[in-house]
């Protein structure tokens, strides 16, 4: 940076013109703007002062452009700097009061501590800017209100992004505290409000004991406070800190609860709101402590919601309940609506809603008596005379039926019953209040999302309320939605948005599936009004009724088919709204072109054939027309597949004599770059062979070969829609044309890796129609099939026979082998399938009884197990002793690969012939049965399990696949294998309630320290499945405490193993063991101390070495300690959990490392627990310390004793913060850390340093 552009324009800042003042702080704030480097630190100092002189300018412009130049400068300056500047401001804040430029000042100041909490780099200089701010607000507390709100806002960013810094200097935190809590009082609303707000981010976000003893002082005053104004400010604040950080109001709430829960009629309406605002609040954010007063609370939220002393709503007079409102409905000139100006009781009944609204999302009730509790409650109060609290009652009960959706479609949930009880009567008050208070428009519309939500929870709820609600809907379509001389612009919105809503309503109306009388009149009475704002101008009115119309459409369809209605007095209708598409399909807006596309679609598809001929012919032309380009291919096209995609009502020779046409208009697009547009073409294509070899047969080689070309620009991942394509277009190649492309096809599709399932199976549909059309070139198919994957074969065995590095291997290509296996799998299926055969084997069988001597042969014997495997996997294998026999020959043989897809196959096969699970079991078991061959015999039981059990849900065969596998566990000699242990999680995950308790039982009762193994295994594999089922949950829950008592067992590897399944419940489950955490902790701390008896001392020529062989399983009972802090926090004994991390401060280093991770998980929440402990800590970091490196150490002894060195001054700095907060210092903690950072100590010293400079 130019050091002479930058004092030029401080120069200029102090010229006397007002106009070369503005112009060089315009130039400077440019300037600014673009500079990334910092200031040196005397130029810093320079600009600073400049910029704060320009806020005491006489002209705002200039005032302005300095706030705006101190935002970026502020960035820009070293923390020494930036303080200096700030105290400036804040000084003259002081000595100004009141003046006119005291407010630039502290507009200043607001905008420069927010430009420095944005940018990650300046934020080391908030802290510093707290004690200025704090001192100015101490010595100011009469300063304006403006001031004050300013100077709060920039209080909260220092405490809100440095809190933790600020907590180091406990005078400061001190002097913020007295402020707060003195300016939480204000007389002033605004000031007040900012006060509270602050006063909460500072108990929030500044650790320590200081932001615990505020939040005390807080709850005294309240708890003694005898002035409801006060009280009311005190909970204000304890409301902002729960919102923010729950967990530090968790001991005080039920004292809240009980204190203010007893509303009484004397309450005055600001005591009643905040109350209300109290429960609100903690029913959201403090849910299972407000459970056991739910009741009181409900209540309470339901007498706000009638407190109304200025109006009586018994007077069934002062309410016309009648439902003929459509003569007045979308009138918003009437006025007759009853307002009371001076009435501000509505607002105790807003806050009542937002309680009750709370109560319904919080789960503290069964759907079903949200439902009828909160529901009828919110009903009930539909006649609410504010519009305000009328829009939040109607909203409210409009989200409470959404969310009861999923439980009113369960039958047993009652829920649906309730809100079938209370529809009539919601229309009923809906429909008077809209006839009572007519210019309420929110009314108007949020009636119509509580019908559309009743709707969605049950499709015929107001069938029996459609004749009354008829009217309203049809005087909001017929609504002139034009600007007249007696409208605004902005009432003509109103009644378009209104008519949006309608017309939403419409369309969740007629998503069902059958149409009762009442719904036919409904739908004869409205239909007219959907075809008149078709033709509207308004933004997205035309739009939103064609979609409206193509869903009633459908339902007039399928109403024909259950002849349960008589559609033809629709067919003009659906005519006239066709035509009406069919001019709007060039229009330019996306949205209405798109419903138009859709809707001409849909009435081809269901009303193709009640229209007339010429009229579908003319409808189906117009779909193939792409006006606007291709850009519009999708849309048009998509609407085109739709209409003559089977089972449709279009007449096939219409179709037939429109698909030249549209072969032509694709034809240019399977060469597109854009996927949409080829994929369109694709799907047309398969919806025209669906009439025939005749619609595509004049076209089908030069289609046949766009496909393929489309193919070859991504051989490994073919579009699914390529794929049916050309499965579709087969019949209509010749088979002279088929043979030329062979090769290449399936050089192509023999790199196909399939990842979806409908590409797999769009790819075995393919194969099939090749065997069904062309049954004479099936040899050529199957050789190329086996060529191709024998390549693929020979390369892999290559690159592994050639890979100098055993540590990288080469991956079988497991892909390729399945598309190979599955493909000449289909080929034969669709073969036989056109000869009218039996699927056999027996095409496979010659590559399976192959014997495996070369890489070919493996090859092939590879494809021929896969093939096997599939085909019985899908229950195409017939039994047969001599194939299985075969298969478990294979597995035994010297090739990895091969016996690996003999034991799948083989364990296939078992699957697909449960009887011989038995014998496979026994043989994988038997004593001779030993090394590769008894590993792949076991393999395949593996598989034959999860055939069995995990896909067939065999219970019968399960219960006896069960009995044999643990009774050979208990009487095994020799050790178990894992592969087992799976087999029986794969048991207790498909049938949990029989197998998880038998689990567990195991676990406890078996003696043995190798079978109890064996059963820990396998119930940590159960644990280890991220998608369980609800019942898995709630029998895991049950056992868990059964199980995991195990952590105390007397063998070491037991209490490993039972450490690692806590571990992985706790990571991915917690919620099941949270209520047994208290019974599970004594063993699982006890763990974590040192076990002397473990401990070995070997020789190792002149050096004695020290193995503690208890060292895994503490070690994962620190990590079990860890995840417990991290995921359920406060959930541990705070004394186990202290002693634990003192041990572990002076454990092993990788220990150390994870108790580090528990302090800084902890630290913020727990900084009481750690203030007592503090001398035992610095005493277990001077033992780490106080560890010397052998002379004789090797490099890497060298960099271990380092890292250990360094992760013991971590702990100190982690706690520091907590050392300079503590009421009752630590001698002890305070001379170690001393010593640390004294430079004079060496490589201690060093790693403070870094270690405060990385934060």
């Amino acid at each position: 940076m130019s050091n002479t552009t930058l004092d030029g324009l401080l120069v200029k800042l102090r010229e006397p013109d007002l106009d070369l003042r503005a112009m060089a702080a315009s130039d400077l704030l440019d300037l600014l703007k673009k500079l990334d480097i910092s200031f040196m630190k005397d130029e810093g100092k320079q600009c600073m002062t400049a910029l704060v002189k320009l806020l005491y300018d006489s002209q705002s412009h200039v005032q302005n452009l300095g706030m705006d130049c101190l935002g970026q400068a502020v960035c820009l300056v070293d923390a020494e700097t930036a303080k200096e500047a700030v105290s400036s401001i804040c000084c003259e804040i002081q000595q100004r009061g009141t003046s006119a430029e005291t407010t630039a000042l502290s507009v200043a100041l607001r905008v420069m501590s927010g430009r420095i909490s944005e940018d990650a780099d300046a934020k080391k200089v908030l802290g510093s800017l707290a004690v200025p701010i704090a001192s100015m607000l101490s010595n100011s507390p009469d300063m304006p209100s403006d001031v004050a709100v300013d100077v709060f806002a920039a209080l909260s960013d220092v405490l809100t992004h440095a809190g933790a810094q600020v907590a180091t200097d406990s005078e400061v935190v001190n002097q913020i505290q007295e402020v707060l809590l003195s300016f939480i009082s204000h007389s002033n609303l605004s000031v007040r409000r900012r006060a509270i707000a602050v006063l909460g981010a500072f108990v929030v976000h500044v650790p320590g004991e200081q932001s615990e003893k505020a939040l005390g002082i807080i709850f005294q005053r309240y708890e003694a406070c005898t002035r409801a104004s006060e009280k009311c400010i005190l909970l204000r604040v304890l409301v902002t800190i729960a919102r923010q950080c729950p967990e530090r109001v968790t001991k005080i709430v039920p004292s809240i609860i009980d204190g203010e829960i007893n509303l009484t009629e004397e309450c005055d309406r600001e005591e009643r709101m905040t109350v209300l605002l109290v429960f609100e609040t903690f029913v959201q954010h403090c849910t299972e402590l407000v459970a056991p007063r739910r009741n009181e609370i409900y209540t309470c939220a339901v007498e706000a919601l009638k407190y109304d002393p200025n109006y009586n709503y018994d007077d069934e007079d002062d309410m016309d309940t009648g439902s003929e409102a459509g003569d007045d409905f979308g009138d918003e000139y009437e006025d007759d609506i009853y307002e009371d100006d001076e009435d501000d009781t509505w607002d105790v009944r807003l806050s009542g809603v937002k309680l009750l609204a709370a109560i319904a999302r919080s789960g503290l009730y069964s759907p079903h008596d949200i439902a009828q509790h909160i529901g009828t409650v919110l009903i009930a109060r539909f006649r609410e005379r504010e519009d305000v609290v009328r829009a939040e009652i109607l909203a409210t009960y409009a989200t409470v039926v959404g969310a009861l959706g999923e439980s009113a479609a369960d039958s047993a949930s009652g829920v649906a019953e309730v809100l079938q009880q209370q529809a009539p009567e919601a229309v009923t008050l809906i429909l008077a209040a809209i006839k009572n208070y007519p210019r309420s428009t929110e009314t108007k519309q949020l009636a119509f999302a509580v019908f559309a939500q009743l709707v969605l929870a049950k499709y015929d709820i107001l069938d029996g309320s459609l004749s009354e609600i008829t009217p309203i809907v049809t005087a909001a379509l017929s609504a002139d939605d034009t600007s007249g001389t007696l409208q605004t612009a902005s009432s003509s919105l109103v009644k378009t948005n209104l008519k949006l809503d309608v017309l939403e309503f419409l369309r969740v109306l007629v998503q069902r599936s059958s149409v009762s009388d009442s719904a036919a009149e409904f739908l004869i009475a409205t239909k007219d009004g959907l075809r008149e704002n078709a033709s509207s101008k308004a933004f997205q009115v035309p739009s939103a009724s064609f979609t409206a119309a193509a869903g009633l459409v459908k339902l007039l369809s399928n109403a024909a088919h259950q002849s349960s209605m008589e559609v033809a007095q629709f067919v003009p209708w659906a005519e006239d709204m066709a035509q009406c598409a069919a001019s709007l399909t060039g229009t330019d807006d996306q949205d209405l072109r798109s419903s138009v596309n859709v809707f001409i679609g849909t009435v081809l598809q269901k009303f193709g054939d009640h229209i007339s001929a010429s009229t579908a012919q003319q409808l189906l032309l117009i779909l193939t027309e792409l006006k606007g380009g291709i850009v519009h291919a999708p849309a048009v096209l998509g609407a085109f597949v739709q209409a003559i995609s089977k089972p449709t009502a279009l007449p096939q020779e219409i179709v037939v004599d429109v698909a030249p046409s549209v072969l032509q208009v694709i034809d240019p697009l399977f060469r597109q770059g854009s996927a949409s547009v080829v994929t369109v073409a694709l799907n047309v294509v398969k919806a025209l062979a669906g009439y025939g070899t005749e619609t595509l047969a004049s076209a089908g080689d030069h289609i046949l070969t766009n496909i393929i070309a489309i193919i070859s620009k991504s051989p490994e991942s073919p579009p699914a829609s390529a794929l049916q394509a050309f499965a579709a277009v087969c019949p209509t190649v010749s088979e002279e044309n088929m043979r030329s492309v062979t090769a290449k096809l399936l050089k192509l599709l023999s790199a196909t890796t399939v990842y979806d399932g409908q590409s797999a199976e769009a790819l075995g549909e393919l194969f099939e129609t090749v065997g069904r059309s062309f049954p004479g070139l099936m040899d050529s198919w199957k050789d190329g099939i086996i060529e191709n994957w024998s390549q693929t074969h020979a390369r892999y065995y290559k690159q592994r026979k050639d890979s100098s590095n055993e540590a990288i291997q080469v991956p079988f290509p497991t892909a390729m082998l399945t598309n190979a296996a599955k493909s000449i799998n289909s080929l034969y299926t669709g073969f036989y399938e056109a000869q009218g055969q039996q699927w056999t084997s027996e095409f496979l069988e010659s590559l399976v009884f192959t014997s495996p001597r070369s890489t070919e042969d493996i090859a092939l014997v590879c494809l021929g197990l896969r093939a096997l495997g599939y085909a019985a996997s899908q229950g195409w294998l017939a039994q047969s002793d001599q194939l299985a026999a075969q298969l478990d020959a294979h597995i035994q043989s010297k090739h990895d690969d091969v016996r690996d897809e003999a034991a799948a196959a083989l364990g296939k096969y078992v699957g697909s012939y449960p009887a011989t699970f038995a014998a496979l079991f026994a043989s994988a078991t038997a004593s001779d049965s030993e090394g590769a061959s008894a590993s792949g015999r076991l393999q395949a039981v593996n598989v034959a399990v999860d055939q069995i059990v995990g896909t067939g849900h065999d219970k019968t065969s399960a219960d006896a696949m069960w009995a044999q596998i643990t009774a050979y566990a208990q009487n095994s000699q020799g050790p178990l294998p894992d592969v087992l242990a799976q087999s029986l999680a794969t048991f207790a995950v498909t049938f949990p309630q029989v197998f998880i308790p038998a689990l567990a039982e195991h676990v406890s009762s078996s003696g043995d320290a190798k079978i109890k193994a064996f059963y820990i295994t396998a119930f940590r594999t159960v644990l280890a499945d991220r998608h369980l089922s609800a019942e898995c949950d709630a029998e895991l829950k049950n056992v868990l405490p059964q199980v995991l008592a195990s952590i105390d067992d007397e063998s070491i590897n037991i209490r490993r193993l039972s450490l690692l399944a806590l571990f992985t419940v706790i990571q991915s489950k917690a919620a099941l063991i949270k209520d047994a955490v208290s019974t599970i902790e004594p063993a699982l701390f006890r763990q974590t101390v040192v076990n002397e008896s473990l401990i070995r001392i070997i020789n190792m020529g002149p050096v004695k070495k020290r193995i503690d062989d208890g060292l895994d399983a503490r070690r994962c009972a620190f990590q079990c300690v860890h995840m417990l802090v991290r995921m359920l926090s406060g959930a541990a004994n705070t004394d186990l959990l202290a002693e634990s991390i003192v041990r572990g401060i002076a454990d092993d280093h990788d220990i150390r490392l994870l108790v580090l991770q528990v302090i800084h998980e902890t630290v913020s929440t727990q900084a009481h627990m750690y203030a007592e402990r503090l001398d035992e800590i610095a005493a277990s970091v001077r033992k780490v310390q106080a560890t010397k490196l052998s002379p004789k150490a090797v490099s890497q002894e060298i960099e271990k004793h380092h890292a250990i060195l360094k992760s013991s001054v971590s702990v100190l700095v982690a706690l520091e913060p907590v050392a300079k907060a503590a009421t009752s210092p630590s001698a002890e903690f305070d001379k170690l850390l001393a010593e640390v950072m004294d430079s004079s100590n060496g490589e201690l010293s060093v790693y403070y340093k870094e270690l405060h400079s990385q934060g």
